[in-house]
């Protein structure tokens, strides 16, 4: 599209030519001819005049300091993400049910869902409308979705799950497994029954190959908004508060309650049987083993206050150094007592 079309398309005012043509978009690194990019910081200002895009989206202190073509913005990456939605709209597939698929006569599908091959459905399960369901998921019997869900191939949603509107599930994950949980008994282990659900709040987004357990009894819960991205394990009867965001590979142990808007770094853990409060801040590959306040901010494992932790690291390259000096003081010490004790003698 032109420059000129895609500023009314996000309501931004135009600097420059209008009539620019624009074939895609690119990050700044490697845009060329013909396309969009985003300009946020003046750090790229160097980048901008060796790739050329042909239009950037800029705040307006940066879109007045280029020569191409930009579209002023007080929102910068906001107005790239619909940039972005404009050029390459999500892939939908058609409405319909594939021929392949295999779904109970108890079920219910909403109207304007997509179904796609070798999808199985169990009986009493009821599907909102709009619904997209890629080639090869299985949802069993008695599951509850709401309207505009989009669930990606080889997903499993084990019974009795339930699912609100708007959620989107990637390709891979698991669905109300059982949880982990046995106790030694006559020499063996006996599997505790995980006889409650999962329940998934409205606008959730759950990464490929994540798997969240099923209660013992009562729910495993992720709420309102709450984003999970690849390979991450919830353990049963968890709570994951509304808009908390985790990165790749998190582990989260059984009856764990985690409070809203809280973010977890990639490899994070956290021990069974506790509560993080609210806004709370876990750094990559920290170990979580107790329960933290609001708006704590921990590292490392165990995890420690920020600031804590911050000196430890301070100081570990000196430890060596500090070493010798302890070890050189002792032997003074041992040396002047030793004087000490034969002047005392005599």
């Amino acid at each position: 599209m032109k420059a000129k079309d895609l500023a009314s398309a996000l309501g931004l005012q135009l600097r420059g030519d209008g009539d620019t043509e624009l074939d895609g978009i690119a990050p700044i690194e490697q845009a060329g001819v013909g396309m969009l990019s985003l300009l946020a910081h003046p750090k790229y200002l160097r980048v901008l005049q060796k790739t050329r895009p042909a239009c950037v989206i800029a705040p307006g202190e940066l879109a007045g300091r280029i020569e191409i073509a930009a579209l002023v913005s007080e929102d910068p990456y906001l107005d790239f993400a619909k940039a972005l939605e404009l050029f390459s709209p999500p892939y939908r597939p058609a409405n319909g049910i594939d021929a392949s698929a295999r779904i109970s006569s108890k079920a219910e599908i909403g109207h304007g869902a997509s179904i796609g091959a070798y999808c199985v459905i169990g009986p009493g399960a009821r599907i909102g409308r709009n619904a997209i369901i890629h080639p090869h998921a299985t949802i069993y019997p008695g599951v509850q979705i709401g309207a505009d869900f989009v669930c990606h191939s080889q997903v499993s949603i084990r019974e009795k799950v339930i699912i609100g509107n708007s959620v989107v599930i990637h390709n891979g994950a698991v669905i109300g497994s059982d949880g982990f949980r046995f106790m030694e008994r006559n020499g063996g282990l006996l599997k505790i029954p995980h006889t409650g659900t999962v329940v998934i709040e409205d606008d959730v987004e759950i990464g490929a190959n994540v798997t969240i357990d099923r209660a013992i009894s009562g729910a495993t819960r992720i709420r309102r908004g709450a984003k999970l991205d690849n390979l991450i394990q919830i353990g049963h009867n968890c709570d994951i508060g509304e808009y908390s965001r985790f990165a790749a590979q998190v582990g989260i142990a059984g009856s764990v309650q985690i409070g809203e808007w809280c973010e977890f770094g990639g490899q994070a853990g956290c021990a069974d049987h506790i509560t993080i409060g609210k806004r709370v801040r876990v750094s990559a590959q920290a170990g979580i083993p107790n329960s933290l306040e609001d708006g704590a901010v921990v590292y490392g494992t165990p995890a420690l206050d920020v600031h804590t932790f911050r000196r430890m690291v301070a100081v570990a390259p000196k430890l060596p150094q500090m070493v010798r000096r302890l070890k050189a003081l002792e032997d003074k010490i041992a040396e002047l007592t030793e004087k000490l004790s034969r002047s005392n003698g005599r």
